[in-house]
């Protein structure tokens, strides 16, 4: 680990020591905001530190304004959020001690007590290291008997895409390497759906949404004619259904020659290196389950899961899930061919949802829209209706792009800023809010913008 990112753990560790009294935990509501939660709720337990936990979409200043009222802790903790906002943070929160545990990009001014941040010893938060793995580092240097909390970690960098195919990126690696030393992951080659363990074959194929596999995804009578075909046993011996953990790597195979027969493209999405927890669950899919936590509005039961072990409600959040992503995708499918719906832009496309999807969710379709080539361009904006007066925008962008120099984040920084709103995130993926009425005007100025953006960087003039 970069030593200058190791003393800003260090110092991290030293504000959470001096802690005496009830602290105010903000968190994101998204997998890795759920995670570093869950790291930090156990390392303040185990220093005998109460807390309050706050989950929050989006950090502004009138959110912040609204949780604090009421609440007068004087010790306030931020992680996976809070580096973009330093100046809300510090107008609203004067004479609190305030501790940020994040990785989204900082603001030029630093006026806060204690900011582990990698950006400010040069390392890229959005691919090497995650909020939870930062949060997790502080844990660490607190004590290291933490190590137990090193799975969360990882579980935050994989809701974040911090994996390049089958490697994690970065400081990653190392959490990895470390994890699989104190024996909390193991790694095999097979199928990654959810579903693993403790679910039917037929169902981990039925629920998945990434790739969407049409005429199986949400169709069960789909899936049982896809497994009969390759002669697997669905039932063991005794009568039971078997689950993927069953399955030897052979009757894997077969499956992904069924499914490549077939002609289902992306089969790449589901076949390779399997990361094993201690709970027996893949972490791509108990990512997943924190991810549908977040974007279903209840990331307090993200915690519960993790830290109370509750499988049985982690399976009943990623069915309730996926059933509202494969409603969404059909709607997306059915006006593929409509104006108002999906735009043509020259260098992408524009996915004007309104409310038809779930703005927490429309990311994720744009996404897997994207990763299925359900749209073309190597730039999708998804817009969809977040308030009455209000449309969440959500950016995603080919890796390739994002190799030649285009940032996501700085993209929809400037374009939600002129037209009154507030953008930030990622280069490869980012997100933003701007007023309803400004729709169109947005859309006009991402295409055109969009078009000098990518041209100069083809051209070679960054």
């Amino acid at each position: 680990m970069k030593e200058e990112l190791s003393n800003l753990a260090e110092a991290g560790a030293d504000f959470v020591k001096e802690l005496d009294s009830e602290v105010l935990l903000f968190s994101h509501y998204d997998c890795d905001g759920i995670s570093s939660a869950v790291i930090a709720q156990e390392m303040l337990e185990r220093e005998g530190v109460p807390f309050k936990q706050v989950f929050l979409d989006e950090l502004t200043e009138e959110k912040l304004k609204e949780v604090i009222e009421g609440n007068e802790q004087d010790k306030v903790v931020f992680t996976d959020i809070g580096s973009g906002q330093v100046e809300a943070i510090r107008e609203v929160l004067p004479e609190r001690d305030v501790l940020v545990m994040d990785h989204h990009e900082v603001e030029e001014e630093d006026y806060l007590d204690a900011h582990v941040n990698p950006h400010l010893v040069d390392i890229d938060g959005g691919e090497k290291i995650s909020g939870a793995g930062i949060t997790y580092l502080v844990a660490e240097h607190l004590d290291d008997e933490n190590y137990d909390l090193l799975p969360y970690a990882l579980i935050g960098a994989t809701g974040d895409r911090q994996r390049d195919d089958e490697d994690y990126l970065g400081h990653n690696e190392e959490l990895v390497d470390k994890a699989r030393e104190k024996g909390h992951i193991k790694v095999k080659k097979g199928l990654k759906l959810f579903g693993r363990k403790g679910k039917k074959i037929v169902k981990a194929l039925e629920y998945t949404t990434d790739p969407f596999l049409k005429g199986i995804t949400n169709n069960e009578s789909g899936a049982v004619q896809l497994l009969r075909s390759t002669g697997i046993d669905l039932k063991d011996k005794n009568g039971e259904w078997r689950s993927l953990a069953d399955l030897s790597f052979e009757e894997e195979k077969k499956i992904v020659h069924e499914l490549i027969t077939r002609g289902y493209g992306d089969i790449e999405k589901i076949i390779g290196d399997v990361y094993i927890l201690d709970n027996g669950w893949e972490i791509r899919e108990f990512s997943s389950v924190l991810n549908a936590c977040g974007r279903l509005e209840e990331p307090e039961s993200g915690v519960e899961i993790c830290r109370n072990g509750n499988l049985e409600r982690a399976f009943r959040m990623k069915k309730r899930y996926s059933r509202k992503i494969g409603k969404y995708l059909s709607y997306l499918e059915e006006n593929l061919s409509n104006p108002e719906v999906v735009r043509d832009l020259e260098f992408g496309t524009a996915i004007t949802a309104g409310d038809k999807i779930h703005a927490n969710m429309i990311g994720t379709v744009a996404s897997i829209a994207k990763g299925n080539n359900m749209v073309e361009g190597p730039v999708i904006i998804g817009l969809a209706e977040k308030e009455e007066n209000h449309l969440k925008i959500s950016g995603r962008v080919d890796s390739e792009l994002v190799e030649e120099g285009f940032k996501m984040n700085s993209f929809l920084e400037e374009a939600c800023d002129k037209h009154g709103g507030k953008g930030g995130g990622h280069k490869s993926a980012a997100g933003g809010k701007i007023p309803k009425n400004e729709q169109e005007r947005f859309i006009k100025f991402i295409e055109r913008s969009l078009k000098e953006t990518v041209t100069r960087l083809k051209d070679g003039k960054q």
